[in-house]
């Protein structure tokens, strides 16, 4: 990359952080680990054994906003938590 094009990236990141950017990136980090934080909660309060859980930690933990969202479409329903 020229030295233009990265100043210019530089330039435009430099505004959206002041014009209240960093706000809503600090926000939807703090949502996102929020949601991280219920799925791994929600896992280890499901009905299912031992092995099962240790998985689905896994992919959470591996994965986390991913696993999150596989947690809640499709590993609640398999549990039998809706």
């Amino acid at each position: 990359m020229s030295h233009q094009v990265v100043q210019a990236l530089s330039d435009q990141q430099t505004r959206l952080l002041e014009g209240g950017g960093l706000v809503l990136v600090l926000l939807g980090a703090v949502a996102l680990l929020i949601f991280w934080i219920a799925a791994l909660i929600s896992v280890l309060g499901a009905p299912i054994g031992c092995g099962a859980k240790i998985l689905w930690l896994l992919v959470v933990f591996a994965l986390p906003f991913l696993g999150s969202v596989l947690w809640f479409v499709a590993g609640r329903r398999s549990a039998g938590m809706y």
